[in-house]
């Protein structure tokens, strides 16, 4: 099997994370690749290949423009006005949204507006590897529209609590809705995204819950009880076309 990955993905590495409290450093971090790629040599069998080049124009299908410019352009919106030293980072979030949809010009506003958590900073690096991620992902949906019965896309950092305008749970970028996206506009008439990670897609799922063309289901802990707590409950079955029947 042939495993998609690039050392770009390295670039992203945030300090820390809030956890219970407390500036705690980073649970995802570029070791966590180091593992999968550790296992992967010491089973053999596999074959190394690095992404082809696609931009950030398939990102725009699955996530708002203004979104995908804010993640672009944050890490230098950040040094401008607070400087290097310290990972851009959110202090306050959007419940306005309910109140005004307007997007904030400070960056920590717009920080903020973009985010559901404490646990997506942005580093100097990490637009590099948000978009090698996605790029490592449409590679291996071009190995499978080639031929190839199956391909690893190795995608750090992760994406499918990515919704169309909010980055948290470390993903920024939504890898797995982008790759099926590429699918349907490469032809499919319905794609299936299985989602076994322990938290919940929520990301994936409000990415496609009106749609009748990507099937998404997640295996994942309750909610009630686990990250990310406000999606993820049984009787979420889709709306208007993308209703589950």
């Amino acid at each position: 099997m042939k495993v998609i990955y690039t050392e770009k993905q390295r670039l992203h590495h945030v300090r820390f994370e809030f956890l219970n409290g407390e500036a705690t450093p980073c649970f995802e971090k570029p070791e966590r690749a180091d593992m999968v790629l550790n296992a992967l040599n010491s089973h053999g069998g596999f074959t190394m290949v690095e992404p082809n080049s696609y931009g950030d124009a398939p990102m725009r299908w699955v996530h708002t423009d203004d979104y995908v410019d804010f993640l672009a352009s944050c890490w230098d919106q950040w040094v401008e006005a607070f400087g290097d030293v310290h990972d851009a980072s959110p202090y306050c979030f959007a419940p306005a949204r309910h109140l005004r949809n307007r997007i904030p010009k400070d960056i920590e506003g717009r920080l903020g507006y973009y985010s559901f958590d404490m646990t997506a900073a942005i580093t100097a690096g990490s637009w590099k590897a948000i978009v090698a991620a996605t790029e490592c992902a449409l590679t291996g949906v071009d190995l499978i529209k080639q031929g190839e019965h199956a391909a690893f896309a190795l995608c750090r950092p992760p994406g499918h609590h990515a919704a169309p305008d909010l980055m948290g749970g470390y993903c920024y970028a939504n890898n797995a809705a982008i790759a099926a996206e590429s699918f349907i506009r490469q032809g499919a008439k319905r794609v299936a995204v299985l989602d076994i990670d322990y938290h919940h897609g929520n990301g994936t799922q409000s990415i496609f819950y009106n749609r009748s063309d990507v099937l998404f289901a997640s295996i994942h802990g309750d909610p009630d009880y686990d990250y990310p707590h406000y999606l993820g409950f049984a009787d979420e079955e889709g709306e208007g076309e993308g209703l589950r029947l």
